[in-house]
């Protein structure tokens, strides 16, 4: 898929149309889970994304109970999106021994 970056999820598009932010749709897989946290998740769960600055920016998967679950690798247009304040959520649509896979879009 043009435009992503790092191996992991596959990415479902780029989104398109007048607002690329809010058509945004991306598969992607929890990284660095955190044990007791991401573990415990379920299909249908939602995270809140976050970015976090530091000697790199990333973006953070945060639960409903504002708890860190683990770190996603975005693509530049989704990165941008996040710094123009454009909120997204992290659904839960599958998890198998340990991965995590997950569907970014825009939150309504």
């Amino acid at each position: 898929m043009s435009g992503s970056s790092g191996p992991s999820g596959s990415g479902f598009g780029e989104g398109g149309g007048d607002d690329p932010c809010s058509s945004l749709r991306l598969a992607r897989l929890i990284e660095a889970p955190v044990l007791g946290v991401a573990d415990l998740l379920t299909g249908g769960a939602g995270l809140d994304l976050e970015v976090r600055s530091g000697d790199l920016e990333i973006v953070v998967l945060i639960t409903k109970d504002r708890e860190l679950a683990g770190s996603l690798v975005p693509t530049a247009r989704l990165l941008q999106c996040l710094r123009d304040g454009v909120r997204f959520v992290a659904t839960v649509t599958h998890t198998d021994d340990g991965r995590i896979d997950l569907e970014v879009t825009a939150a309504p």
